[in-house]
């Protein structure tokens, strides 16, 4: 009996293992042969990298390529665990007002931390000033985006709706660095990067070197894009990471070795009820669930997600896109959960009927 236990232990990682690479390169093959994207993806088994590749530079490109790249609003899943973090050293509370630390802003005393972790407060967006203008390219003063974010209409009162909130993890990154004493930079690399060796994850505040750029596709060739002035996002979506650094991250946050069991599970979404958790999302793609995030900057797009019955995750981040992210991971999904690969004429017709058009 002790013996066929070891062997179906044994015949079961060896299963779960099994991600079907060789399609997988054919798949990343067929993108760069049509010039789609440009960007790295990594999965990860129980913990381990078992796949992993950078695909789609040129010669170019590659030689001003970084090591790290910005990872937009995954940043959101960093500052709900240091929101946790402070709940667990008793600091704060999910159900503490937004007034005790913003008076100012209309609805403060109504609005919680859970409210403003789950996008359910009602606050607008300040990433477009006045609801419409691109602002945040260059450089602007906390002061500056604090009068934004009160002068802007609210959406509804708190939890009345959902609406994804930048605002709202703004203020989250600002009571994370009043209850800390110090800026979300420090916070982020004592509590989080530093504990787990997540070398190449920083604040915009780190002032990260060997960042990649985002790139965008004009006139038949890729060409740089303008993005983000990072530090007017901190907390929002400011980190730079890779995919290696991702996907250990969320590891390391649903084996409980960040946060406990207890919190990780208040932070996850109910699985066809909500989208928005406390700072995790929930994702299907060909009908298995995931948990994990998801962002976008002026160039970059990131998705990392975490399969709970297999203890896989992957990480995505394209900073040079033509054919969608969402595709993509869609894709990878489809060959390592059901070993089907979309044929190199499929992707093609994709882009001629969307990216095209």
């Amino acid at each position: 009996m002790a013996i066929l236990s070891v062997f179906f232990l044994f015949f079961q990682n060896t299963f779960s293992q099994e991600i079907h690479a060789e399609k997988i390169d054919e798949y990343i093959s067929a993108i760069e042969k049509n010039n789609l994207d440009i960007g790295n993806i990594s999965i990860f088994q129980s913990g381990k990298e078992i796949y992993s590749r950078s695909f789609g530079a040129t010669e170019k490109q590659k030689k001003n390529t970084g090591t790290a790249y910005q990872i937009g609003s995954v940043t959101k899943l960093f500052t709900a665990v240091l929101i946790f973090k402070l709940i667990e050293l008793h600091k704060i509370s999910l159900h503490d007002p937004l007034s005790n630390y913003f008076p100012e802003i209309k609805n403060a005393g109504s609005m919680t931390i859970k409210n403003l972790l789950e996008h359910s407060a009602g606050l607008n967006n300040y990433v477009k000033k006045n609801e419409k203008e691109i602002w945040l390219k260059e450089p602007r003063t906390n002061e500056e985006i604090l009068k934004e974010i009160i002068s802007q209409r609210l959406l509804f009162a708190p939890n009345e709706n959902i609406s994804y909130s930048n605002s709202g993890y703004y203020l989250l990154g600002k009571i994370i660095e009043k209850e800390f004493s110090r800026n979300y930079g420090q916070v982020l690399k004592e509590k989080i990067t530093k504990p787990l060796k997540l070398t190449y994850t920083k604040s915009a505040l780190e002032n990260p070197k060997n960042v990649t750029g985002s790139y965008i596709f004009e006139d038949n060739a890729w060409h740089t894009a303008l993005d983000f002035y990072f530090k007017n996002i901190v907390g929002v979506g400011d980190i730079s990471s890779n995919t290696e650094n991702l996907n250990r991250f969320l590891y390391s946050l649903f084996n409980h070795q960040i946060l406990s069991k207890e919190n990780v599970e208040t932070m996850k979404p109910v699985i066809g009820k909500e989208t928005y958790g406390r700072g995790l999302m929930t994702f299907q793609f060909h009908s298995v669930d995931f948990y994990g995030n998801t962002g976008g900057t002026y160039g970059t797009n990131t998705i990392l997600i975490f399969d709970e019955k297999t203890n896989r995750s992957v990480a995505l981040i394209i900073n040079g896109e033509r054919y969608p992210r969402n595709e993509f991971i869609n894709d990878i999904v489809d060959i390592v959960y059901h070993n089907t690969l979309k044929s190199s004429a499929e992707i093609e017709d994709f882009v001629k009927k969307t990216i095209e058009k």
